[in-house]
């Protein structure tokens, strides 16, 4: 009896320490898989940030990077290394210590890196100590950019980092010490963990393989207390048992076992069900992480092309408002008033200027278009653009206005708002061909982080929204991803040229806000502006008065390359009672100062040898208060405000009006008395 009961009490530890195994192996299990999922959709943010690189413009790292972070959880900095140098890590406090490490000179990162850039795929390297401290895992991405002589060229790497201790204590390796469990991870054959719950693990755990893009690790689970509870207690216990009746025990158990399968078979179940479920939501999440990244590199596809274009546009803008300069220059010098030669040049004055209308035009749609950076009232220009149509409209199209914005004032260019009101409209206008109605709305509208972020563009804070809104054909389906290419239309051939909503898209973007639309075939279409809102209405200075233009004294220096915008300029400011002194370069305008000091410096941006600041600079190491106006035929670019930042004291947008020079000189000189 005493026997019996001996191996029944052994054969009772024995099938304890499997089903302990099982299941311990399923928790271990779950907790592998939970770590490659948090790492992998952690690291999948590496792929958008790839997309920034290869096709838009890295001034945008920072923007992206707080949209990736919101976007994907648990990243601890998203970081660019051109050529394999860290040099831009986002956010940067705390982690100032890993700039500058070279990947591929670094001993520690060398192989990974190598590996990434053979494999061209996602890699994750890890964990390691990083420099910036603490245990840290990175998913890197080689980049390939295309070469100027084909094919493609290593540009560097994009990584996302993650702190390990973060991962731990977001999965369910956490939740194995409070269930008793000890646990170790260590990388794929290596005898030592990287990371554990401290206990020693006894010989025999349980292990699982956590699988990463490029790199494995093995997580080993024991149970805290061993395998087996009862210990050398077994035959004590079975005397003990034997004694006080085996039979009741035996007949007592095996009237439970049913009892105690069918729990077993419920808890798996159960177990099973919430693992189908967490594995759906995680499904859900991937496509909406995929999505996510297809939108930004369709975006940044969409932003390069428009800056190839832009860029032409821009250029030839330029060069055309330097010819538009000479041209208006020396159509104000012609003929005496009232005479047959003044008659010709107004008609000469009046076709410079719509040349340069068309300029501004070509300038908006480069993005490049700002002339003006004043508050503009949309609710008075929605009424002007309405009282220009009343004049053109079929008078089977109604015009209606819902202004239920309080405040509508934004800053920027007054002229190029009005042209993306007045092309929206217009475009509207053509969509009801039979009439219908035509709509103007506004609104204010407060965005926050989460809003801008389907708003490429747009910053969190109250913003004006403008509508406009037709109850024509509508947009098909299948153009609506081109509505806002360059020279894409659906109009019949010398009906359209394409441009009109690619200059819509190139001004609002250029103002700092955004441009999206809503169309059902057959339902009509509505156009949304959303643009910065400005605080108040403010006074403009800088309006040129009408009447006679004013004249003055002093030596004034005329420096541009181009000889008729050089020769006219000066010829119109001597008429003014000015001494002009031209130059075509900064040497001759070294050259002339040295003949005597001058009162005023009018100086061209884009010079070739030695450019507008560069100029300057060099005119005011004789004359350090020397007072100077820029000359430009772009918009207010980049270039232009640094120029204005660096010491001009105004600026001149070719083509100007003799008006124009006038009180801009005039303007320049006094502030120099000032």
């Amino acid at each position: 009896m005493l026997v019996l009961g001996g191996a029944l009490l052994q054969q009772h530890e024995i099938a304890e320490e499997r089903g302990r195994r099982r299941a311990i192996l399923e928790r271990a299990d779950l907790a592998a898989r939970a770590i490659e999922d948090d790492l992998s959709r952690s690291l999948a943010a590496a792929h958008a940030l790839a997309a920034l690189v290869r096709h838009t413009d890295l001034d945008r790292f920072e923007q992206v990077a707080d949209d990736l972070l919101a976007h994907y959880g648990g990243i601890s900095s998203l970081q660019l290394a051109p050529g394999g140098v860290l040099t831009r890590i986002h956010p940067l406090a705390g982690n100032e210590a890993a700039l500058g490490l070279d990947l591929l000179a670094d001993p520690g990162h060398r192989a990974s890196a190598e590996r990434t850039i053979e494999s061209r795929q996602l890699t994750a390297e890890g964990p390691f100590e990083l420099r910036q401290g603490g245990q840290g895992v990175v998913g890197r991405i080689a980049v390939f950019r295309p070469a100027p002589g084909g094919g493609e060229a290593f540009w560097g790497f994009v990584a996302v980092a993650v702190r390990l201790p973060d991962v731990v204590s977001r999965t369910r390796v956490a939740a194995l010490s409070a269930a008793g469990l000890d646990w170790a991870l260590r990388r794929d054959g290596a005898a030592q963990p990287f990371a554990s719950s401290g206990g020693a693990l006894p010989r025999g755990a349980v292990a699982v393989k956590v699988r990463l893009p490029g790199e494995a690790w093995e997580l080993d689970v024991a149970p805290r207390e061993g395998w087996v509870r009862w210990g050398g207690l077994v035959m004590p216990a079975a005397l003990l048992v034997l004694v006080a009746g085996a039979s009741g025990l035996l007949a007592h158990r095996l009237l439970r076992l049913p009892e105690e399968l069918r729990r077993a078979v419920d808890e798996r179940t159960a177990a099973l069900a919430l693992a189908n479920r967490r594995l759906a939501a995680e499904l859900v999440e991937r496509q909406r992480a995929e999505e996510a990244r297809q939108a930004a590199e369709a975006q940044a596809r969409h932003g390069q092309k428009m800056e190839a274009v832009g860029l032409l546009a821009g250029g030839i803008a330029h060069d055309f408002n330097n010819l538009l300069t000479g041209i208006l220059g020396y159509a104000e010098l012609l003929g005496e008033p009232g005479t047959a030669a003044d008659e010709a040049a107004a008609g000469i004055r009046q076709a410079a200027r719509r040349g340069a209308a068309l300029t501004r035009q070509l300038l908006g749609f480069a993005r490049r278009g700002k002339y003006q950076q004043v508050p503009v009232d949309l609710h008075a220009l929605v009424r002007e653009v309405s009282a220009l149509l009343e004049r053109t409209l079929d008078k089977r199209i109604a015009i209606r206005h819902q202004l239920a914005a309080g405040t509508a004032v934004v800053r920027g260019d007054p002229d190029q708002l009005q042209q993306v009101v007045l092309n929206l409209a217009v475009n509207a206008r053509d969509a009801m061909p039979s009439g219908g109605t035509l709509t103007f709305e506004t609104a204010e509208v407060e965005l926050d982080a989460e809003a801008t972020r389907a708003r490429p563009g747009l910053a969190p804070g109250r913003h004006v929204a403008i509508t406009v809104a037709d109850t024509g054909v509508g947009i098909p389906a299948a153009v609506r991803e081109r509505v806002f290419d360059p020279f894409f239309t659906t109009k019949p051939a010398g009906q359209g040229t394409g441009m009109g909503l690619a200059m819509v898209y190139g001004i609002v973007q250029n103002h700092g806000g955004w441009v999206g639309f809503e169309s059902e075939e057959g339902k009509g279409a509505r156009f949304t502006v959303l643009l910065p809102e400005s605080p108040a209405i403010e006074r403009d200075d800088g309006a040129v008065a009408a009447g006679a233009p004013e004249h003055g004294a002093g030596r004034v220096l005329v420096a541009d390359d181009e000889r008729g915008v050089r020769e006219t300029t000066a010829r119109l400011l001597r008429r003014l009672g000015y001494d002009a002194l031209p130059a075509a370069s900064l040497a001759e305008a070294l050259e002339v100062q040295g003949r005597g000091a001058l009162d005023l410096a009018l100086v061209d941006l884009a010079m070739p040898a030695g450019d507008g600041p560069e100029t300057l600079r060099a005119l005011r190491r004789a004359q350090p208060e020397l007072p100077a106006v820029l000359m430009t035929g772009y918009g207010l670019d980049a270039r232009v405000r640094e120029a204005l930042q660096g010491g001009f004291r105004g600026i001149l947008h070719k083509p100007f009006s003799v008006e124009e020079l006038a009180a801009e000189v005039a303007r320049a000189v006094r502030r120099r008395g000032a």
